[in-house]
């Protein structure tokens, strides 16, 4: 049976591919599960945050939506978790289960993602942060690290090819970004 190949198959960017730090069976891992706002489209490898919100217009309490540049703390006294989405919002699992679940930046994961900015040429240990709608782009002085690029390849931008189980349809689309979560959540300093 082939169950869902052809969603996998004919997608805009890859998926997410978790190479160390996610063990089911450890109750330990900072991992979340929540509904996602509808109008969201959040896709695997996505950097996501909670809000408090509804899902369909029924208040559901917190709720995943697509990470902004603006949503990191601007003073000391605040906090806002980062987490990458671990399927797509409209996934059979994700449905089923009736909520998504989150990577948390601040426990130690390390994954390749599909979703990052592909106009930066990406170096080993460059920070990396929250872009627009969601995608990884590098951290400039005083925003909130997220995590830290531990792999390069010969893609544009030092992308490399994807190891994962899913296909790509489309060559320009089949590259990824590695990197490792930063666990602290530090600022980079100016």
């Amino acid at each position: 049976m082939d169950y869902g190949v052809t969603k996998r198959v004919f997608r805009d960017k890859l998926p997410l591919e978790i190479l160390r730090g996610n063990y089911l069976t450890e109750p330990g891992k900072l991992t979340s599960l929540a509904a996602a706002i509808d109008a969201e489209a959040i896709r695997s490898g996505m950097v996501i945050v909670k809000d408090t919100g509804d899902v369909a217009g029924i208040p559901t309490g917190d709720v995943w939506r697509k990470a902004e540049a603006t949503d990191a703390p601007v003073a000391a006294s605040e906090s806002r978790s980062f987490f990458i989405a671990v399927h797509d919002q409209d996934g059979h699992d994700v449905q089923a289960a009736g909520g998504l679940v989150g990577l948390n930046c601040s426990d130690d994961f390390e994954i390749q993602t599909g979703y990052f900015d592909s106009g930066v040429t990406w170096a080993i240990d460059m920070p990396v942060t929250v872009g627009a709608n969601g995608i990884l782009t590098e951290a400039a002085a005083g925003a909130v690290i997220i995590g830290y690029v531990t792999a390069i390849g010969s893609g544009a931008g030092n992308a490399i090819a994807y190891q994962g189980k899913t296909p790509s349809t489309s060559a320009a689309n089949a590259v990824v970004i590695q990197i490792r979560t930063a666990r602290s959540g530090q600022v980079k300093a100016a």
